[in-house]
């Protein structure tokens, strides 16, 4: 009898533990489970961010481009520049600087010969006060000193010739080429490194030599090689070498064309 009470107990026992680890797996099943696609993709309610201190968004370009037009600079590289002349070009100065040297070259040629200055080989009266002179040479006197320090317009640009190969390929000397290409030497132009921009700087050295050595020669009725003490009147091999040397350079310096070009802007044209 008590032996079968005895298992009774532990069967309800066995059984009670048996519901109770079944209620506890549900629970757990339940607890870890991974939540439905559904309520995975619920998102919490959006909440507006707002910044301090809010920065500039890019505007958006259209697909449109937009032309700019380049305003052309005018060229005005002189002492005056361009707006203080009266239309004078550098190539029209340059015309007149060479003009200039072969009358300086001319003057002091016949000055060492003759022994006369500039003005008394034209029979020009000299040695008059400043007042008194020919209007129409106190004009070129005016008009060279103008001309020289580029009041009379200078307008353009020196540009410079391509630069040439150097090394092996200057030495190689092309078929068909002549003398000067075997020395080393420019085919067509000039033979000397002389460019435009040294040649208008020495037309302009031999316009103010011009004017000053005729306002001398007004004042004290001396020329030009007179004026510095040097001998004159003597046969053309004895004259100074200094001044034969300054007569050839004036004299190549205005024949021989230089390098390179000025070129003025297409408004100025």
């Amino acid at each position: 009898m008590a032996q079968s009470a005895l298992i009774a107990r532990s069967a309800a026992f066995a059984s009670s533990l048996t519901e109770f680890q079944t209620g506890s797996r549900a629970i757990r099943s339940l607890s870890f489970a991974p939540l439905p696609a559904t309520r995975r993709s619920l998102q919490s309610p959006s909440l507006r961010t707002v910044a301090l201190f809010g920065t500039k968004t890019p505007k958006k370009t259209t697909g449109s481009k937009t032309t700019v037009t380049k305003k052309k600079e005018r060229v005005e590289d002189g002492i005056f520049g361009t707006s203080g002349g009266i239309g004078f070009t550098k190539q029209n100065e340059l015309f007149v600087g060479r003009v200039a040297m072969l009358g300086f070259a001319a003057s002091i040629l016949g000055e060492a010969i003759t022994g006369k200055g500039t003005l008394a080989q034209f029979d020009l009266e000299t040695g008059l006060p400043l007042n008194e002179t020919e209007p129409l040479l106190l004009f070129f006197i005016l008009f060279t000193l103008l001309g020289a320090i580029g009041a009379l317009g200078d307008r353009g640009k020196f540009v410079d010739d391509p630069v040439e190969p150097t090394g092996l390929d200057r030495a190689v000397i092309a078929p068909g080429k002549g003398l000067k290409s075997a020395l080393g030497l420019k085919e067509g132009g000039p033979t000397f490194g002389f460019t435009k921009a040294n040649e208008l700087f020495v037309g302009r050295m031999a316009q103010l030599g011009i004017a000053f050595s005729i306002i001398g020669e007004v004042i004290t009725g001396k020329g030009t090689l007179a004026q510095l003490n040097i001998e004159t009147g003597v046969p053309i091999n004895e004259i100074e070498p200094l001044v034969l040397f300054w007569v050839l350079f004036f004299f190549v310096a205005a024949i021989n064309p230089g390098t390179g070009k000025f070129i003025v802007d297409e408004d100025d044209e």
